[in-house]
């Protein structure tokens, strides 16, 4: 209770519940700022980090002792993912290098580092990777000057953490007792803080203007993380309203549990080869979408070999069940293996299905590699970002030419086209005439539909409805199967509505599925 006036904020909810308490704020941007030009020797800085790594190791391995008992898997996946980080030999040697040529500290050689990861990697389904790399590099620079894990251990009981960005060691590294809530401006809903969040039921809301808390004449706060709202100062009436908590948010649990239904089938998004051996819970009928660009992070193009032996494998373990993989979605965003060499190429005119037009030997070895594993399993072939019909024309005319010179029966693989383009949805009658199943990306969808980066996935606009009855319409009257991608079906409410559109099968990330 205060006597200032009571402010009250707008905000995501990341994880239900509600929070009273005094605000911690950490500064977890301007750790990078520190130190930008190196003032001491070479050697010096070197040895500084080489330290900070070996300490850092020692943290994460003593965080993963005192989670043995934790029940949510992904918690010692992020762990082991740090691990490899600190342990990653092109990661260390490439921070050594540039101390000793760019007479830099390190500081701002991690800063160049994560900003060239985040202007590579700007894909939204990979950026929970380069955000393991900063967590790493923001625990290493704190072993250098440890001011943020001092306060982070030192606060009090009902404390509200506030931070630009809340990342996973601001968790593993509190006692959970003292915290309220979390507070951040740019955390998603899908990210692993946010996840681990929710499995400790300690509420978290995002989309906040930190500097509006900071200038407010501050006392005390409520994280109302069920409605999504921030209370500044809250009055002695609004205290009392969320004073018996925990029968609120029981009410309100209650009133927004939603009851899957049984003809519904949950499928798995794979993004690299340590999830291809998670696959194994009963609740997954298959694989809806494996993302072979990530699945292959390296600086060349994987060779049709090296293609085979995964698919195979993958084909092999799911019995049977389907094993959807999508042609390499490189371009625009995700240029990797530096296969658009201009800058000056039109961003959307270089991805997905014609760009893989353009480069026929990277196309054509993985169409032979995906061929041949069919004869090991259910698989179906997902040509990406179709923008033209005639994309899907000439990608089926090759597999039928390569089909024929393998000797290998059209029969034993089904083709489908991602409908993740507003021209590719306004076409689903002519593309669903022409493929055997289609799979619906809803966050390119949503992204361009409406000309923005920004992903919601709490809403489900009116607009995007109109597309998506569309799209499911055209593919019963051809019947053909559908499948639906995205973080966006993350929220059981639009799952709810999907599903009342036609929607059966749904394909969400595996850390998604225990939601189900």
């Amino acid at each position: 209770m205060s006597l200032a006036n009571e402010i009250v904020l707008s905000a995501q909810i990341l994880s239900q519940g509600i929070g009273f308490g005094k605000p911690v704020f950490l500064n977890s941007q301007n750790i990078f700022e520190e130190n930008s030009y190196l003032k001491k020797d070479i050697d010096l800085e070197i040895l500084k980090f080489e330290k900070a790594i070996k300490k850092s190791k020692k943290e994460v391995l003593e965080i993963k002792k005192n989670f043995a008992n934790d029940k949510l898997k992904i918690t010692f996946d992020i762990l082991n993912t740090h691990l490899e980080i600190l342990s990653d030999p092109v990661i260390l040697s490439e921070v050594v290098n540039r101390i000793k040529k760019e007479n830099k500290s390190i500081h701002k050689i991690l800063k160049d580092l994560l900003d060239e990861y985040k202007n590579r990697i700007k894909d939204p389904f990979f950026k929970e990777k380069v955000s393991d790399i900063s967590d790493v590099f923001k625990r290493v620079l704190r072993n250098i000057k440890s001011s943020k894990t001092d306060l982070l251990q030192s606060m009090e009981k009902k404390s509200i953490i506030i931070s630009d960005e809340i990342i996973p060691s601001d968790i593993f590294e509190t006692d959970s007792s003292k915290i309220s809530a979390f507070i951040s401006v740019i955390t998603s809903y899908g990210s692993h803080a946010a996840i681990i969040a929710r499995s400790k039921n300690i509420p978290f809301v995002s989309n906040i203007d930190i500097e509006k808390i900071k200038n407010s004449n501050m006392e005390d706060m409520i994280v109302d993380a069920l409605q999504g709202k921030v209370i500044i100062n809250p009055t002695k009436k609004t205290y009392e309203k969320y004073k018996n908590a925990p029968a609120l948010i029981e009410s309100f649990q209650t009133k927004e549990k939603i009851k899957l239904q049984k003809d519904i089938s949950i499928f798995v998004n794979i993004s690299s080869l340590k999830e291809l051996d998670k696959i194994n819970d009963k609740k997954i009928s298959g694989i809806g979408l494996l993302r072979t660009e990530f699945l292959f992070f390296k600086k060349q193009i994987p060779s049709q070999k090296e293609q085979l032996d995964v698919y195979k494998k993958t084909a092999k373990n799911l019995k049977n069940r389907p094993f959807v993989i999508r042609l390499f979605d490189l371009g625009a965003d995700k240029n990797f293996y530096n296969i658009i060499q201009s800058n000056k190429t039109c961003f959307f005119s270089t991805r997905g299905a014609a760009l893989l037009l353009k480069n026929q030997k990277i196309l054509k070895d993985q169409i032979t590699a995906i061929l041949k594993a069919s004869l090991f399993g259910n698989i179906y072939l997902l040509i990406p970002f179709v923008k033209d019909l005639s994309e899907i024309i000439q990608i089926k005319k090759i597999i039928k030419s390569l089909q024929e010179e393998l000797k290998i029966s059209p029969s034993t693989i089904k083709i489908g086209s991602m409908i993740e383009t507003p021209v590719a949805a306004l076409m689903v009658d002519e593309i669903a005439r022409e493929v055997d199943f289609l799979s619906i990306g809803t966050n390119d969808l949503s992204r361009y539909t409406f000309a923005s980066d920004t992903i919601s996935l709490k809403e489900f606009h009116p607009a995007l409805e109109k597309l998506f009855i569309m799209i499911i319409k055209a593919a019963n009257d051809f019947k053909k199967p559908v499948f639906l991608c995205g973080e966006m079906i993350s929220d059981k409410k639009i799952m709810e509505k999907l599903y009342s559109l036609g929607m059966k099968n749904f394909s969400v990330s595996l850390k998604n599925v225990q939601l189900f």
